[in-house]
């Protein structure tokens, strides 16, 4: 065998490199480069011993022998021939960064060690890593991951489901999604990720996500804003309007019944997923403020929110705002963007959506199933980035009966269905109200209002306030005006006639002759008549709302409403 060609090639690697003689270690050929390192004098006949203080036995029957060099260490690794005779040995710094084996050594600890989820596939979509973090964050355990498919690591029938073989084939990447892959007991665990590909020479050889935990974190952040809300300070006159054109959080949502809390907990959870909203209420409940306070909440918190009352605009008015003109599409029209091409990757808010002409709705439709839209009287089509946030103050399911909504645009805008509560549901939320208006009112003009009296405080119990909180903002206001400025009570003396006589001679107000309003009375008697209904046809929701004349989807939005479940 050529050993001088054998050396040629070795000095030629970046190793520190030695032939050496099987039997007895005697050097045959040793690499300068180790020569300089060792700092000798080589001379024929050395041995490997004597160099380096290791014997040939050793060397050959320990696989991970480390060996110091000034100050340094390094791996003495062996390389065997067919040819028996001899053995190559080469020398790895531990500590060699420049070192194929260590780079890989070091990211491959750096990826264990991340707080954030590693996930790796190949080119066949096997699992190759998944950290530590990520079997935190997943529930899951990486013998389970590691070396399968990762459409069947999810449980995903369909290979195109996954999104790992969509960037794969696309070489698109998905930026800061916020979905649910896993499930610990049936309860979706969500989480914000990114996906990348892996390309190496135009080749794509793989793609990587990287997770991030966002649980605790919206734990704690949820756990903060209940905190301010209950210790919320006094209201400045004038709330300021923050860059994204918002002007409320979940901080500004004023009131601590459970109803309250348990929709406030529910619109945390959905603020960070991209699916379309729908706030069912009555006016007055405070729509825009909850839909300002998911859009805040969310991952699109730096981006744009604009929101459009759509009873308060004609219709022919209404389609250019939303979807912008061109110039020359009918007299005066100039090149606008729409409302949906401004808000870019932000939230649009459509107020009061049921009372949108039908025309329009399937207009509307169309644009959110294809994710695009042209101006009016363009050509160009533009893409829909936004999240749509809309509002109803009505049934739904009524209303599609009566032919007022389209039933697929519902489908499309209810992704998911927040129901606000009436004022007159809320209990004691009525008086924490009551002191933040007088608080604000005391500011604003310049008065020292700190109590209500019990008179007045009875007949705001009583009273059903079909306007809600607007209605209550603007009686508290009404009444301050008429306090004088060394009053430290709010009386119902100084409620202005008008508004009194509207109290007073509502059908549902009598303190002395009904122990409830009116409303509340329907209320129970509709509960009743739904409850022995549904226990007379055996809880079968299909044949209940046949006997009592509504829909299927009517009796449901009333079932939730009046909060019947089956016990």
């Amino acid at each position: 065998m050529d050993i001088e060609l054998i050396g040629d090639i070795l000095s030629k690697l970046r190793l520190y490199s030695s032939i050496i003689k099987r039997e007895n270690g005697e050097i045959l050929w040793i690499d300068e480069k180790l020569i300089d390192l060792l700092a000798i004098d080589f001379a024929s006949g050395m041995n490997i011993k004597s160099i380096l203080g290791i014997s040939i036995k050793d060397l050959i029957n320990d696989e991970k022998l480390k060996v110091e060099i000034n100050d340094n260490k390094y791996y003495l690794n062996i390389l065997e021939l067919t040819n028996k005779d001899i053995i190559i040995i080469y020398l790895n710094p531990i500590a060699d960064y420049n070192n194929y084996e260590t780079r890989c050594f070091c990211l491959e600890q750096i990826i264990e060690n991340l707080n954030d989820g590693i996930l790796l596939s190949d080119k066949e979509g096997k699992v190759v890593i998944y950290n530590k973090a990520m079997e935190e964050l997943e529930k899951r355990n990486s013998k389970d991951m590691i070396g399968k498919y990762i459409w069947d690591a999810y449980g995903y029938k369909d290979i195109n489901k996954s999104e790992h073989m969509q960037v794969f084939n696309s070489r698109i990447p998905i930026i800061d999604k916020y979905k649910a892959h896993a499930y610990d007991n049936g309860k979706p665990i969500y989480k914000l990720y990114s996906t990348f590909p892996i390309v190496r020479d135009g080749e794509t050889i793989g793609v990587y996500s990287i997770s991030k935990d966002e649980t605790k974190l919206q734990s704690l952040l949820s756990e903060t804003i209940e905190l301010k809300r209950q210790l919320r300070e006094s209201p400045k006159d004038l709330k300021d309007v923050k860059s994204n054109g918002t002007k409320f959080s979940f901080t500004d949502i004023i009131g601590s019944s459970e109803v309250m809390k348990e929709l406030i907990k529910v619109a945390q959870s959905i603020s960070w997923l991209d699916n379309n909203i729908l706030i069912i209420g009555e006016t007055g409940t405070g729509k825009e403020v909850l839909a300002q306070s998911i859009h805040n909440y969310g991952k699109r918190k730096h981006k744009p929110f604009i929101g459009v009352n759509c009873s308060a605009i004609p219709e022919n008015l209404l389609e250019s705002i939303l979807f912008g003109t061109t110039k020359g599409a009918y007299t005066g029209a100039v090149d606008s963007p729409g409302l949906f091409e401004e808000v870019g990757e932000g939230t649009i808010f459509l107020d009061e959506l049921d009372s949108m002409p039908i025309n329009l709705q399937a207009k509307l439709l169309r644009a959110l199933q294809e994710k695009s839209v042209r101006r009016v009287g363009g050509q160009e089509m533009y893409q829909i980035k936004c999240r749509v946030v809309s509002s109803m103050g009505h049934d739904p399911y009524k209303l599609i009966e009566e032919g007022k909504l389209r039933q697929d645009l519902f489908y499309r805008v209810a992704g998911y269905i927040l129901y606000l509560p009436d004022l007159k549901d809320r209990g004691n939320d009525l008086f924490e109200l009551v002191e933040y208006y007088i608080s604000k009112n005391n500011i604003a003009m310049n008065k020292n209002v700190c109590f209500v009296t019990d008179k007045l405080k009875d007949i705001m119990k009583n009273y059903s306030w079909p306007g809600n909180i607007r209605e209550l903002e603007n009686f508290i206001e009404n009444i301050m005006v008429r306090t004088d400025a060394d009053d430290m009570y709010l009386r119902a003396s100084n409620i202005p006639d008008y508004i009194l006589d509207t109290i007073t001679n509502e059908e549902t107000y009598s303190i002395n002759k009904l122990e409830e309003s009116l409303p509340e009375t329907i209320e129970k008697i509709e509960r009743k008549l739904i409850v022995e209904a549904l226990h007379n046809n055996k809880w079968n929701v299909t044949k209940t709302a046949k006997d009592l004349g509504i829909t299927r989807q009517s009796l449901n939005y009333r079932m939730r409403k009046l909060n019947i479940n089956r016990f």
